[in-house]
């Protein structure tokens, strides 16, 4: 009996070992099937691939509430340009700041920039990155009519060290076209009244006059307009 038994486990051996040698062994296609694969499915010619239509591209709709960051850059990101052909008038008066100080104080500067036509001078990127920016401006700024421009050799050329510093040119040259040939490596030479502290912007412009009082004729339309006269 377990001669018999031995016999039938070689037999049913010797009959699994071609079913795993064919399942082990990859099936690939004969030149016949290839001809009937290509003859149920064949190749589209030039006129066909020039008759199908360019699919267009995803239309991305913007969640309500999000930042236009154009938006804000050309209602606010503009600094006033002193060039001939642009008609501007020059920028007199330049208030330095950063995104870190206290928010009380931005907002007094913001509206009193606001009033009084100066511009808000950033050194640099809140967060390296331009849209953190321009979400803190614009919420800081509102409604409001105030340029301001991130320029962070403004900060060397007026030898600024600390915010907010408050800086008025005496003459159009000074704040405008000085800047197309002092670069960040020099200091504007002494053509503008600067005072920095936490303080509000007519507090700075009545100290600049009381420091410098050949400074008041190009000060005190400036304190007008800030203060509505």
């Amino acid at each position: 009996m377990p001669g018999h038994i031995d016999r039938v486990a070689l037999w049913a051996l010797a009959c699994l070992l071609p079913c795993i040698a064919l399942a082990q062994a990859p099936q690939w296609p004969t030149p016949q099937d290839i001809d009937r694969a290509l003859k149920a499915n064949p190749f589209p010619g030039a006129g066909r691939i020039g008759s199908q239509p360019i699919p267009q591209p995803p239309r991305v709709n913007p969640e309500r509430g999000a930042i236009d960051i154009e938006a804000i850059a050309r209602s606010k990101v503009q600094l006033p340009n002193a060039g001939t052909t642009s008609g501007v008038p020059p920028v007199a008066l330049r208030i330095f700041i950063t995104l870190d100080m206290p928010r009380a104080s931005l907002q007094l500067l913001t509206d009193q920039a606001s009033r009084a036509g100066a511009v808000l001078v950033l050194r640099g990127l809140k967060s390296q990155s331009m849209r953190k920016t321009a979400a803190v401006v614009g919420e800081l700024i509102g409604e409001r009519k105030v340029a301001w421009v991130i320029d962070p050799e403004a900060f060397t050329r007026f030898a600024v060290r600390q915010a907010p510093t408050f800086v008025l040119t005496l003459n159009d040259a000074t704040g405008n076209e000085a800047e197309g040939s002092c670069g960040s490596g020099c200091i504007t030479p002494a053509g503008f009244a600067s005072v920095a502290g936490d303080v509000s912007l007519d507090y700075a412009l009545e100290a600049i006059m009381r420091r410098r009082p050949e400074v008041t004729p190009r000060a005190e339309p400036i304190l007008k307009r800030l203060r509505g006269l």
